[in-house]
């Protein structure tokens, strides 16, 4: 959707009798498409709409003193029907919700995340490469979890992306 948008300059001028307004000059200026309306998600634009540059240690390919996350140690409790994420809850996608999330055990949980796609791009492949963080972040697709879960701080992101950087281990 494009639309033109008419451009004014005014200029106020002071004067002894007091200050007026001088109309300056005026031309069109062609607005930005950002698509359909109804569709945009505030939390999905970067900046101030809430989609933050996620800053982690330096150390990117380790965490928590040089050590890499395992999935059913550091990852999974996120996941978990009662972790923060609740991920795996009935009322998300361990319900009728898709795609499904197995909360039965770290192991299940691993292989449902890997067999689902963002975009064509696998959630969670073998080797670390994933669009799970940039879901959990909002920057494609949905930003996840939607509530009861709560957001992801930035330093549980960076424990996720220490995760994949380490080739995702169980």
């Amino acid at each position: 959707m494009k639309r033109r948008i008419l451009h004014a300059t005014v200029v106020v001028v002071a004067g002894l009798g007091g200050a007026y307004a001088v109309l300056a000059g005026c031309g069109d200026v062609a607005a930005t498409s950002y698509g359909n309306p109804n569709t945009l998600d505030r939390r999905n634009l970067p900046g101030e709409g809430g989609v933050e540059a996620l800053v982690c240690s330096p150390d990117a390919g380790r965490y928590d003193g040089g050590t890499c996350p395992s999935f059913a140690g550091d990852i999974y409790p996120y996941f978990a029907a009662q972790g923060a994420w609740r991920c795996a809850a009935a009322e998300c996608h361990g319900g009728a919700s898709a795609p499904p999330v197995s909360g039965q055990s770290p192991a299940a949980c691993l292989t449902s995340l890997k067999a689902i796609s963002v975009g064509g791009q696998p959630y969670i492949a073998d080797g670390g490469a994933s669009t799970l963080l940039c879901n959990l972040q909002g920057t494609c697709g949905s930003r996840m979890p939607k509530p009861p879960g709560t957001d992801p701080t930035n330093d549980e992101l960076c424990k996720v992306q220490a995760w994949l950087n380490c080739g995702a281990p169980p």
